[in-house]
Formats: C-alpha cells, sequence, structure tokens
C-alpha cells in the first residue's frame, strides 16, 4: 500500500491518502488519461495536416511539370537546327529522284517542298524555326523516311515532260529548233 496525504499548500489542496499498490497501474493510467488523449489529438492533428502539405505538394509537382512541359513545347529549334532540317530535306530529295535517276533542281526544290509541307503539318506550324526543339530529331527522322509515292510519281513525271520539252527544243537530232516568232 502507498500511502498520500492532503494538505493545503498556498492556497492549493494536496492530498494524500493510501493507494494500494495493486491499483497503483489504474491511478497512474487515470491520471495520464487526459494527457494522452491531448498527445492522441495532437497528433491526428499533425497527421492532418501533414496530409494537407503532401496533397499541396502534389499539386505543386503538377504545376511544375506542366510549366516544364508547355516551355519545352514552346522552346523553338536553333537557327543552326534549322539549317540542319534544311539540308536533310534537299539530301531526301535528292536522293528520291536520283533513285528515279531524275536530276532536275525544279524537281528537287519542289519535292524539298512537299516534305517541308509534311514536316510543318505534323507539327502544325507555319515554317521550321517554329518545330519544338525537343522534337528535333523526331523532325530528321521523319524527314530520312519521307516517301509519298504519289507526290514523287508526280514530281517525276513533271521533270522527264520538262527534259523532253527541253530535247525538243533544242533540236538533239541534228535539226536546228524552230525559230520563235518575235512579237
Amino acid at each position: 500500500m502507498i500511502h498520500v496525504e492532503s494538505d493545503k499548500v498556498g492556497g492549493l489542496e494536496h492530498s494524500t491518502a493510501l493507494v494500494p499498490v495493486e491499483t497503483l497501474g489504474e491511478v497512474i493510467t487515470e491520471l495520464l488519461r487526459p494527457v494522452m488523449q491531448t498527445i492522441g489529438k495532437m497528433l491526428e492533428n499533425n497527421t492532418a495536416a501533414l496530409e494537407q502539405l503532401s496533397a499541396a505538394q502534389s499539386v505543386q509537382n503538377d504545376r511544375l511539370e506542366a510549366l516544364e512541359k508547355q516551355i519545352r513545347l514552346q522552346t523553338p529549334v536553333s537557327g543552326k537546327q534549322v539549317s540542319y532540317l534544311n539540308d536533310a530535306i534537299r539530301a531526301r530529295a535528292r536522293d528520291l529522284l536520283d533513285k528515279r535517276d531524275v536530276d532536275d533542281s525544279k524537281a528537287t526544290v519542289k519535292l524539298g517542298n512537299a516534305i517541308r509541307k509534311a514536316v510543318l503539318s505534323r507539327y502544325g506550324v507555319s515554317g521550321l524555326r517554329e518545330v519544338p526543339k525537343h522534337e528535333y530529331n523526331v523532325a530528321l527522322q521523319q524527314i530520312g523516311m519521307w516517301s509519298d509515292a504519289l507526290t514523287v510519281r508526280d514530281v517525276v513525271k513533271e521533270a522527264r515532260k520538262r527534259a523532253e520539252l527541253a530535247e525538243q527544243s533544242s533540236g538533239v537530232d541534228g535539226e536546228e529548233a524552230p525559230a520563235r516568232p518575235l512579237d
């Protein structure tokens, strides 16, 4: 048994009483219960606050990610990259025409314009300078793989027709070309 006494000191009552050892745990539990409840409530509040902070951090991360993506999408290729794209377009046009034994600068330009138009329409832009920087390698691959058979056929047909007309007007078979009437 534990002896607890009671007296009044400085206007506060202090009591002592005998408490059996078996019930000491219960007494301590009763004394600590309000403290433990307060700590429990604080922990619940802290947990709720941390969940709110986590949700706010998640929203902020999503916003930053969207902003970074938007910046990447709006950053255009450099001038040097535009030059490389144009070179790749001309080279692809020449390759496609060389495969069909056509050597015509007008045909190269026309086919190059068709390739350029395909690249521009893919990105919804009006000039190669507006192609997004992060899409530069994809644009180069698109140029390298471009092969619109109908367009190539039409350009080759026009180039051959021009070549035939040029042959006829130059009088290839030893004949002189007929003189043009002067206006």
